[in-house]
């Protein structure tokens, strides 16, 4: 049996779940949430072992950025989940003012969750939780590049969700190849923006919707009304978090000529207070997850001129800290997503030529900006196009469970975390409900059309104007309207009468 035709059984037997309904009530999406709670709990300090063999990754860490970020995650949902599944109730305009209109969500259907490796848990568990919630079944193939914690996940996945549901793959490419050959109701990516493309394409045959979490060079601004030691110290931790293998992580510096020397020396200094006079020593500081991505970025050291660190270990794939300097536009540095501890910075002076330059380059992920000048923000947000604008901090909008994350462009396509998770993986169907009386009403919208009363009646119940009415006119709109609506009042029962739906 071939690897697709192992899939397509896979899939029909989780489709054969979804059509029984199993996983429309409340009460059997709660479960399977509650049941997440209890294997996070269960595989903590496994996973957390996992993580440092795979990264040599610091378990407090990967604790916050990892796992109690999932927790978070997983208690606003469970909190929220009954909220986001009722039916949401939208006005009418006057013709149907007595009728009731509304979304209602519904599943989308199967789901393909194709999971990364920089944070295992919450790069693939967060958008299962979001399936769950949706009423959705779900395959989620997990990263072949951090086996450990892969086979933690596969392991405490398999022992704690409903198989009928959920299942979880491990696999390289042609895992993942197989998979995209089947048709989805939906494909959760994350990764680089070349798989990202692949996939899209697959998805496309199907006219599949995808959500794909992709990345880019994340620019930050210095500006000269900052406090630099602060922005020096956020840049860094930012920077720094798993060894600069972060999506979000800022990729390339552009500081006001005036501040520069002051913020490289701040950035040094902070390097030291974080992990020490020798990072390689710091237990607090990862390792690049394997010999090719080192091997990668250790190239890039060769773009600029190393000011800080530039000290590396080809047999523990160590990479210190590092900022380059005098790097030119051109360079594979700044051409590429860094997704390391390598830290470009450039100098300007007038403001304009850093936005210039960011229209020249693909949508990032993130903006960061340090400034305490209001124009200058307001400016930025309206003239830099980005996923997410981060002032005056890094990273930590990911916290934020009611702020949506996406990319734009090449950074990605569709948002998730807290409820847009949710509407990720559901379809948002809408409905009017219109009782089955009144129909002497309704004969106005039926042929034959020859009386200029009946249009004229019909065009100032049934459409919105492009200009309010005035004077006579609106006199004239209000009594149409008012009669209308008692005529509506008269002849519509409300629901639970003996009138509506037909009853």
């Amino acid at each position: 049996m071939s690897l697709e035709e192992e899939y397509q059984k896979i899939q029909d037997e989780l489709q054969t779940s979804f059509d029984s309904g199993v996983t429309l009530p409340y009460e059997y999406r709660i479960g399977q949430l509650k049941k997440c709670a209890a294997m996070i709990k269960a595989m903590e300090k496994e996973y957390l072992e996992a993580v440092h063999k795979d990264m040599r990754k610091h378990p407090m860490e990967t604790n916050g950025t990892d796992l109690k970020f999932t927790e978070s995650e997983l208690g606003y949902a469970m909190k929220h989940l009954k909220g986001w599944m009722a039916d949401q109730y939208v006005k009418t305009d006057l013709v149907n003012k007595l009728d009731y209109a509304y979304q209602h969500p519904e599943p989308k259907g199967m789901i393909l969750v194709i999971g990364t490796w920089n944070y295992p848990m919450q790069c693939t568990l967060v958008p299962l939780i979001g399936a769950i919630c949706a009423g959705c079944c779900a395959v989620v193939k997990l990263s072949e590049v951090a086996p450990t914690a892969s086979a933690v996940m596969k392991k405490y996945f398999d022992l704690f969700l409903d198989p009928l549901c959920y299942r979880t793959l491990e696999g390289g490419v042609d895992t993942a190849t197989a998979l995209l050959k089947l048709r989805w109701d939906h494909i959760f990516f994350t990764g680089s923006v070349s798989v990202g493309k692949i996939v899209a394409k697959a998805a496309a045959v199907n006219l599949t919707p995808v959500t794909l979490e992709l990345g880019g060079k994340c620019p930050v601004i210095v500006d000269e009304n900052t406090n630099i030691d602060t922005a020096a110290k956020r840049i860094i931790w930012g920077k720094c978090v798993n060894a600069g293998q972060t999506c979000i992580a800022p990729d390339y510096i552009y500081c006001h000529k005036k501040q520069m020397p002051t913020l490289i020396e701040r950035m040094k200094q902070h390097i030291t207070d974080m992990y020490g006079e020798d990072p390689e020593q710091s237990d607090g500081f990862a390792r690049i997850i394997n010999q090719g991505h080192y091997n990668r970025l250790k190239s890039l050291m060769n773009d600029g001129t190393v000011v800080i660190g530039g000290k590396t270990n080809d047999e523990t794939n160590y990479i210190s800290p590092t900022i380059l300097t005098n790097t030119p536009l051109d360079s594979k540095v700044m051409q590429d997503e860094i997704f390391g501890p390598i830290l470009p910075i450039m100098e300007y002076e007038d403001i304009q030529s850093v936005f210039k330059f960011f229209r020249t380059r693909e949508k990032p992920l993130v903006c960061y900006l340090f400034s305490s000048n209001a124009k200058l923000v307001d400016e930025v947000k309206k003239k830099v196009s980005a996923g997410t604008l981060d002032v005056n901090d890094c990273l930590m909008h990911m916290m934020i469970p009611t702020l949506p994350f996406g990319g734009v462009g090449h950074s990605g396509i569709g948002k998730y975390h807290g409820k847009s998770t949710f509407d990720q993986f559901s379809h948002h169907k809408s409905v009017l409900h219109k009782p089955i009386g009144m129909e002497s009403v309704n004969n106005l919208r039926y042929p034959p059309y020859d009386a200029e009363w009946k249009q004229n009646l019909i065009y100032s119940l049934a459409y919105y104007k492009p200009n309010a009415p005035t004077s006579n006119g609106f006199a004239k709109y209000a009594v149409t309207s008012t009669m209308a609506g008692a005529a509506f009042a008269y002849a519509y029962s409300y629901p639970g009468s003996s009138g509506f739906g037909g009853q």
